[in-house]
């Protein structure tokens, strides 16, 4: 997991100023992961880890969100996988590899972290947009803030409709749907 977090910011601070040599990236603990990330949203108040009282709503991942997601041409695949297996899907359903979105094999990685973690159960995928239903929330805030830091490095956007990540760690603690979108 730690790896592969690893390679995610590499990739994305490579397109920066502040790019890292692979050599500094490995051996990194999660922390210095995550404050090498931050550094492209330095400054900003989203970084700001202190409690905050989510207000923000749960996603809603219905039958009209699915009918919005499948136009009349789209082919539509239905993918049974043994729960304690769901983290293969990205293997099964190839989607990401591009922009900010981390490839296939990176999200089955931090998909079996979650899994094992938190009990994850896929519960849709579209071209850019995985959800996740999770059978486990974290206990405490400093683990939410955690899982927080680490949805944030995988998909940034988990950030969009929440002010702080300590906004955003008290939504992990409260609610099960977990949305990962990439434009």
């Amino acid at each position: 997991m730690k790896d592969v977090l690893g390679k995610i910011v590499a990739s994305r601070l490579s397109y920066t100023d502040i790019a890292l040599e692979p050599e500094e990236i490995e051996g990194k603990s999660f922390e210095e992961l995550y404050r090498s990330y931050s550094l492209l949203w330095e400054g900003s108040e989203m970084l700001n880890e202190e409690f905050g009282e989510s207000d923000t709503e749960p996603f809603d991942w219905n039958t009209s969100w699915v009918q919005g997601k499948v136009e009349e041409d789209e082919q539509v695949i239905l993918l049974t996988l043994p729960a304690e297996a769901g983290y293969e899907a990205p293997l099964w359903v190839p989607m990401g590899g591009y922009n900010e979105c981390p490839l296939p094999e990176h999200q089955s990685v931090i998909f079996k972290h979650f899994q094992q973690r938190y009990q994850i159960n896929i519960v849709a995928v579209s071209q850019d947009t995985w959800i996740l239903q999770a059978g486990k929330r974290p206990q405490t805030f400093e683990e939410a803030l955690r899982l927080a830091k680490e949805h944030f490095i995988f998909c940034q956007y988990v950030m969009d409709g929440f002010p702080t990540l300590g906004h955003y760690a008290d939504y992990l603690m409260k609610r099960d749907i977990w949305y990962f979108w990439w434009d």
